[in-house]
């Protein structure tokens, strides 16, 4: 049984080659799959190789480089390998920490004399040049891992002690897991790589054309191997610009666009991953404090819950009373009210980041002026700035919210507040000298700032310039 580095190693290898330059990591990674072919020994190739792999997935195109032995084996399931997870475990992803605990059970356990020697040819065959031979090497290689996989599972289902034990060796519960859907995957290879070969990295918009396509090879792969064909749209989906529109091959397939049949069709599990994603977020929006919130986090998952939401309504036709159009305003209303109490304190943020102070005798209804008898609180002013872009991001998704009456209540106060406080600010700045000039210039430069957060550039420059013009009265 091989042994691996221990983890703080390998954690601090990582985040050093996640640092690399891309072309210096696409030259790094081609040299050592070189020599490694070539049989030179003495380097840590898979544990440099297993750290520049998340990175050289991001890239663009064809990945460089010759394929050694187990980038031949992840190929097929390349598309479906994330670098980790959050939270539960979701069907048609596969964990990049899984890849190597699954190539050592089946070279240590399952394929002891087979799996050697197939990569021995592959290497050959690499090296000479010979495709032919390669590909039929890696095909054979596809198909015996995938029965053997399969084989051992079955057999560690029926015995609690077996299961056990290959649990162990793959990680726990989620790697064996893993493990049957490489099998899966590996069991429709040519499939997967025919899709591979037909679509480009990344998807912006799924085409009729492009459907008839992937549609055509569903059907041909679903004929021998109908479970297996499901990873063909999962691999669609993972490259998808926008992951909704993976609802048009399942219309396509089911010749539905209403969701009370495409829930209930073999397809179906792809609107419950979207639904599932999106009710995710509603529930970690639920959950946060007003005033406690990461408000830069919390506009990054209102934005991906809005483009859900509109691709899922978008996609196929949903009834208020069925069971996904109920689960969908159930999670909307979550996000919406979450949204609501966050900005519900912004009016008081900006009070207190641009405040006023009572002059006179008259109580709350006496005469109101800026209170530059202290400089303003760049605090207070930083945490505005991002209650304001928070509010700018909102406004243009505020209606597949169902948050467009708040949005605009808030930012009418807000503006409101800045215009009454704005002109009274030059009217101080025309009068005050000393400190308390000084300090009005610095709270005139923040609720330009505000503007600015505000997606108002010119309001803010206008602000400037008349503040320039009342500091020379």
């Amino acid at each position: 049984m091989k042994t691996e580095p221990p983890a703080s190693i390998k954690q601090r290898l990582a985040s050093y080659l996640a640092q690399l330059p891309p072309p210096t990591a696409v030259k790094l990674a081609s040299g050592l799959e070189r020599e490694r072919l070539r049989g030179v020994t003495g380097l840590p190739y898979e544990m440099i190789l297993s750290g520049l792999r998340p990175l050289l997935a991001s890239f663009r195109g064809k990945r460089p480089g010759s394929p050694d032995p187990l980038r031949q084996f992840c190929q097929p399931f390349e598309d479906l390998l994330v670098d980790g997870r959050d939270g539960e475990r979701r069907q048609g992803l596969i964990s990049r920490a899984s890849v190597l605990r699954v190539w050592n059970w089946l070279e240590d356990d399952l394929l002891p004399d087979a799996l050697p020697d197939m990569k021995r040819r592959i290497v050959d065959h690499t090296l000479t040049g010979d495709t032919v031979a390669l590909g039929a090497t890696v095909s054979v290689m596809h198909a015996s891992a995938a029965s053997a996989i399969r084989s051992a599972i079955e057999e560690a289902r029926r015995d609690a002690t077996q299961r056990k034990q290959a649990e162990k060796q793959l990680g726990g519960e989620s790697g064996f897991d893993d493990a049957r859907e490489i099998a899966a995957v590996l069991s429709i290879a040519p499939a997967m790589l025919a899709l591979q070969s037909m679509l480009p990295r990344t998807i912006e918009n799924l085409d009729d054309a492009t459907l008839a396509s992937v549609k055509e090879l569903y059907d041909t792969t679903a004929e021998t191997s109908p479970a297996d064909a499901l990873y063909i749209p999962f691999a669609v989906m993972s490259r998808l610009a926008e992951p909704s529109q993976i609802l048009r091959f399942v219309r396509k397939v089911a010749h539905q666009r209403n969701d009370m049949v495409i829930s209930r069709c073999d397809l179906a599990i792809f609107g419950e991953i979207l639904l599932a994603e999106m009710e995710k977020i509603a529930r970690k929006a639920d959950a946060l404090r007003p005033g406690h919130a990461d408000l830069g986090i919390l506009l990054e998952d209102v934005r991906r819950f809005a483009r859900l939401s509109r691709g899922f309504t978008a996609e196929i036709d949903l009834r208020r009373n069925g069971e996904w159009g109920q689960r969908l305003l159930a999670a909307r209303a979550r996000v919406s009210a979450a949204v609501s109490q966050e900005m519900s304190r912004f009016e008081n943020e900006l009070v207190r980041a641009l405040p006023f102070h009572q002059m006179g005798q008259y109580g709350r209804g006496g005469p109101m002026k800026p209170d530059l008898h202290k400089a303003p609180d760049s605090g207070r002013a930083a945490r505005m700035e991002a209650c304001l872009r928070f509010v700018e991001g909102v406004t243009p998704i505020c209606e597949p919210l169902g948050a467009q009456s708040h949005c605009r209540s808030v930012r009418q106060q807000v503006e409101t507040y800045l215009a009454a406080y704005e002109d009274r600010l030059l009217e101080e700045i025309r009068v005050a000298s000393g400190t308390a000039r000084a300090n009005a210039e610095l709270f005139l430069e923040f609720a330009a700032g505000f503007h600015e957060a505000l997606g108002e550039e010119k309001q803010a420059e206008i602000l400037r310039r008349r503040g320039q013009v009342a500091t020379r009265s």
